[in-house]
């Protein structure tokens, strides 16, 4: 009797075990939305206050605005190219860069590492006071309707020119488009 009741337990749990989704299923169809591939645009205003030597052209501070267009091709993981504009102390900047992110699995509020890299250009002086650039980022993102999403991250850019490298820890406050799957 007791191996047969362990054996119908087993069954049991064998069968309930293969009849459950291979995906997680979402709690509001906007979070299933935001599961899904598709376009993606994320703009943000960023700011940035300089470590370290500020009292140099380009490090004590900046504000700007930022455009990344891509695509979100899992559920965690995204990619784009982005371009904007900085206004630093000692004149405007130009990022053309690359942004890839990867999204803890969350509900509402999401959790998420970014990335980005590239060069801030100068139309000014091209040569002396163009820059490359990286900055690692943590942010958090809410899930506000089935193609909208608000973000707030936090890093370190580093930008290196000529004999200059300035560093400053930013804030970004975003706000992230989803679009239709390929």
């Amino acid at each position: 009797m007791k191996s047969l009741l362990i054996s119908l337990f087993f069954i049991i749990t064998v069968i309930s075990a293969k009849g459950q989704p291979n995906d997680k299923v979402a709690s509001t169809p906007a979070l299933g939305h935001d599961w899904r591939a598709g376009v993606i645009n994320i703009t943000e205003l960023n700011t940035g206050l300089g470590i370290a030597l500020v009292n140099e052209p380009y490090a004590r501070n900046y504000f700007g605005i930022t455009t990344v267009n891509g695509y979100q091709f899992t559920r965690n993981i995204k990619a784009g190219v982005g371009l904007g504009f900085q206004i630093h102390n000692g004149g405007t900047l130009f990022p053309l860069y690359l942004d890839a992110r990867y999204s803890l699995n969350a509900q509402e509020f999401v959790p998420f590492f970014a990335a980005a890299g590239g060069v801030l250009f100068s139309l000014q002086e091209f040569n002396s006071d163009s820059r490359i650039f990286i900055n690692p980022s943590l942010g958090l993102k809410w899930v506000t309707t089935n193609k909208i999403g608000l973000s707030f991250s936090t890093g370190v850019l580093v930008a290196a020119g000529g004999s200059d490298r300035d560093s400053f820890v930013n804030f970004k406050l975003g706000i992230e488009f989803k679009g239709k799957e390929w």
